[in-house]
């Protein structure tokens, strides 16, 4: 493990966070239009702790709000006329009801109000690559991020990225705080109806990063779902780690009715 004093990160502040709902609940809500029904389930849950990521700054009674990416390039575009990057921006910089907000080290110069900011990072692994030592319960190099993308021809200028979500990073984040179970919503991965996001955010379109190859169609024994190649890889990422859950002893129910059900995670199949 690097020194946390050469870090860009503060891995120190983070684990200052661990066990500090040990045994408890973790409701994480997204993004997806699924996310529009957190309220009816944290009724019924009764989480002891609500993170929330992105967009959704406005999550009554939540703890904890991350955002994992690195918005330096939408920023640069914004700052250029690209209205679309910059509404990005705007909201990231929404109220946000959080008390601590997670946020990736190189797009905190981009955040107005640093009340209750961490700086963090994501590591990403190939399936093949998980160190045997790597827990849920822990920081070390930063949150879990998945394996290279295989698509490479929807990407463009030669771009390569990591697949896996903040919905995957704020799981790993619900491990630290001990918690024995968290529950996920707006984890859709799929487009469903116009909007896709469940609150006013900008639509997904080719951009910087991807052309229109990103997006597709996918068969599930009759049922066709609207997605992308990022998510698809990324649902797949996510089968193939789920025995970390398993054996960190942290047990991930899905409720989003979106692409990890289809793709057959255990999370999202009862």
């Amino acid at each position: 493990m690097m020194d946390a004093g050469t870090r860009p990160d503060d891995p120190l502040a983070v684990m200052e966070h661990k066990d500090r709902f040990y045994g408890g609940k973790a409701l994480i809500v997204l993004g997806g239009p699924s996310g529009k029904g957190w309220e009816k389930l944290a009724a019924e849950i009764r989480p002891d702790v609500i993170l929330t990521a992105n967009g959704a700054t406005h999550i009554s009674g939540a703890e904890y709000w991350m955002l994992s990416e690195n918005m330096s390039h939408a920023w640069h575009d914004g700052k250029r006329g690209d209205q679309r990057m910059m509404e990005f921006i705007r909201r990231i910089n929404m109220p946000n009801a959080a008390r601590f907000r997670l946020v990736n080290y190189k797009s905190i110069r981009l955040i107005k109000d640093k009340t209750g900011i961490l700086p963090i990072a994501r590591q990403g692994y190939d399936v093949e690559d998980i160190p045997d030592n790597f827990s849920l319960r822990t920081y070390d190099k930063g949150y879990l991020n998945g394996a290279r993308i295989r698509h490479t021809e929807v990407c463009k200028n030669g771009v390569v990225f990591r697949v896996g979500t903040v919905g995957l990073q704020l799981l790993h984040h619900a491990g630290i705080l001990g918690c024995f179970e968290a529950h996920t919503i707006g984890f859709d991965l799929m487009f469903k109806g116009l909007k896709h996001h469940w609150y006013d955010y900008p639509a997904y379109q080719d951009d910087y990063v991807t052309n229109n190859l990103m997006f597709v169609s996918r068969n599930y024994e009759g049922k066709t779902v609207e997605t992308r190649w990022t998510w698809v890889e990324t649902a797949e990422y996510l089968k193939a780690i789920e025995y970390l859950f398993e054996r960190d002893e942290l047990v991930w129910r899905d409720h989003s009715d979106g692409l990890l059900k289809y793709e057959g995670l255990r999370c999202a199949n009862g």
